[in-house]
Parts: C-alpha cells; sequence; structure tokens
C-alpha cells in the first residue's frame, strides 16, 4: 500500500491509530502483526514519506465504538468523550504511550523524523453541543493535552471550532475550498477527501468520478490549502 501511494505521487501518508486494538485491557499493550504500529512507521518511512499519526484515540474511521476499547464501558462512572475523569485518564494514558512510542525511535520531524503532524480526538464538533458544558471543557482539555506531549510537531483536531490556540482544526469533507482553519495565521489542512460514502439499499451510488475528485484538489489549493489528503479505509481481516 506505501509503494503503490508513493508511485501515485504521494508524499505523506495518514494513519489512524486503533486504541482497543492496542490496549486490550487496561494497562495491557499489543503491538504485533498488524497492529505493529512501529513497524507500519518504520515502512513510511523508508520509503520516504512523511507520515501524519492520528492518535484519537477516538478515530470513528468506521471501526467498532470508534476505536474505543468496550473494557472502559466498565470502568465505574465512566462517560465517553465528555469532562469525565474516568474517560480523560485513559486517553491521557494511551495517548502518552504512543507518543513515547515514536520518541523512542526518534521518528518526530523535531528529532529528524518523518511524522510532521498529530492528530488528538476526531470529529468532536459535530456532537460537542449534545455534551453541553462539558463537551467544551473536553475539548479544550484534550487539545491541552495534546500540546503537553512536547511532541515539536503540529497537533491538530478535525472538525474543531474551538480549540486552544495552538491546535489546529481541519476540514473532512467531499469539498474544502471555503474552509477556514480557526485563526489565520494557520494553515489550511483537508484531512479527509472523500471520494464517496456508504451506499444505502436501494439508494443511488454516492461515489464522485475522478475528475470531480481532482477538481476540488486543484481548487482546494487554489484558494491557500496547504495539506489534502485522500480518505481509503481498509478493512482487513
Amino acid at each position: 500500500m506505501v509503494a503503490e501511494a508513493k508511485d501515485g505521487g504521494a508524499d505523506c501518508i495518514e494513519t489512524y491509530v486503533f486504541w482497543n486494538g492496542h490496549e486490550t485491557a487496561p494497562g495491557k499493550y499489543y503491538f504485533e502483526d498488524r497492529f505493529d504500529l512501529v513497524q507500519f512507521a518504520r515502512v513510511v518511512k523508508d520509503a520516504g514519506l512523511y507520515l501524519m499519526l492520528r492518535i484519537g484515540p477516538f478515530v470513528a474511521a468506521e471501526w467498532n465504538f470508534g476505536g474505543v476499547p468496550a473494557w472502559l464501558h466498565y470502568i465505574p462512572g465512566t462517560v465517553f468523550r465528555t469532562n469525565n475523569e474516568p474517560f480523560k485518564s485513559h486517553m491521557k494514558s494511551f495517548t502518552t504511550k504512543i507518543v513515547d512510542m515514536m520518541k523512542k525511535e526518534r521518528f518526530f520531524a523535531s528529532q529528524g523524523g518523518h511524522i510532521i503532524l498529530a492528530q488528538i480526538e476526531n470529529e468532536y464538533g459535530y456532537y460537542q453541543q449534545a455534551y453541553g458544558a462539558g463537551g467544551k471543557a473536553y475539548a479544550m482539555w484534550a487539545g491541552s493535552m495534546a500540546l503537553a506531549q512536547n511532541t515539536g510537531v503540529p497537533w491538530i483536531m478535525c472538525q474543531q471550532y474551538d480549540v486552544p490556540d495552538h491546535v489546529i482544526n481541519t476540514c473532512n469533507s467531499f469539498y474544502c475550498d471555503q474552509f477556514k482553519p480557526n485563526l489565520p495565521t494557520q494553515p489550511k489542512i483537508w484531512t479527509e477527501n472523500w471520494p464517496g460514502w456508504f451506499q444505502t439499499f436501494g439508494e443511488s451510488n454516492p461515489h464522485r468520478p475522478p475528475e470531480d475528485v481532482a477538481f476540488s484538489v486543484a481548487r482546494f489549493f487554489g484558494k491557500g490549502g496547504s495539506v489534502q489528503n485522500y480518505y481509503v479505509v481498509l478493512l482487513c481481516a
């Protein structure tokens, strides 16, 4: 996959990190076989490509629970993705685990490596209002927690319209040419360019022709865009 992306002209690979695949029980981690994140990062580096590491730990990504471990549901008092201490504690521990693994390998660009961006949470702006004041507090906490990891590379939050000033809001959509980051000094980043969507039974096929995708990319860069990523989901047995 990495070689094919490079042959197709890509210069960066973007990947999610699946919390429920890596932390199988509280404090018990798995990074073997297809969950060998360090090896994947190394393959990308050896191919001469950059890496955008979307840690989440909630990632959505058409994945069970959006990547949140099922065991977390049974931690007393836990409420997912809000200003809830049990959830935040486990989320911070996992984020720190992943960051420390990447630091140990010197993979961050600040260390001379190839990871140029990292992401915390994912598309929370769609749901934040439903959590009320707890949602706002959680979003700000998540951004601040990420910054405190001291990776030396920028942190992003997709579809998040109120983040700490040093966290970059990015766009996920079919078209992002009209998107604006939170601050005029921040780059305009298109984290997910969707070539299609799920097909509902009996409905038309919601996929875009290549010409439309290409035009949307050209228009995005023509209107000040700096980074765009084609969203591809690979589901492996």
